[in-house]
């Protein structure tokens, strides 16, 4: 019976996930350092509104949200494929060191003045040079004994992501703390998910 039971969660957990989803759109279009009433931002997202309203609703936040939709729906699709290819709830992006290998080498094209579409280059080169060192040192560690095989595998995987993410995490301390103080703001900002760079719609 339980097999049942956890069949007939799932579309409301899903449901109630979209529900939430929706709600944090609508706040992210009614939050903001301009206030704009309720009625104003729905007015501007019908056309309806004034230059103002219209300018802060479709030039800055729902671009902003929207990227923020897609980069999150991304990161989440990314993490269930890994966790299917390596059977492990544990694998996604961050502890098997690729989001690391971006942010080390995004701060270090901050670091070097190079702008926006060529931080964005440099960020999926990190990853793709952090995911080519994972698959070449678990290769190693796991062809190393036959005895190896399924969830033995796997968690060889996961644990030679985990060391590649603490060698990423304590030179992205080095990079912060030695970073000059004009450079240090983009760069934090950076790491926590700065949407300036959207575009407009």
């Amino acid at each position: 019976m339980r097999p049942a039971r956890t069949r007939l969660a799932t579309p409301h957990a899903l449901a109630v996930l979209a529900l939430l989803a929706c709600g944090a759109l609508v706040a992210a279009l009614g939050a903001g350092s301009v206030a704009l009433t309720p009625s104003e931002w729905l007015r501007a997202l019908v056309g309806l509104g004034d230059g103002v309203a219209d300018t802060v609703v479709w030039q800055l936040r729902l671009p902003r949200a929207l990227t923020g939709f897609a980069v999150g729906g991304l990161l989440a699709l990314a993490g269930a494929l890994l966790q299917a290819l390596l059977r492990n709830p544990l694998a996604d992006p961050y502890v098997l060191g690729i989001s690391g290998g971006a942010a080390l080498a995004a701060l270090l094209a901050l670091l070097a003045g190079w702008p926006l579409i060529a931080v964005q280059g440099a960020a999926a080169a990190g990853a793709a040079a952090a995911l080519v060192l994972l698959f070449a040192l678990a290769h190693r560690a796991l062809f190393a004994r036959q005895d190896w095989h399924g969830e033995q595998a796997a968690a060889g995987v996961l644990l030679t992501g985990v060391m590649i993410a603490s060698l990423s995490a304590a030179l992205l301390t080095l990079l912060l703390s030695a970073a000059p103080e004009a450079q240090l703001r983009p760069m934090l900002f950076w790491l926590l998910g700065d949407l300036g760079g959207a575009a407009s719609l």
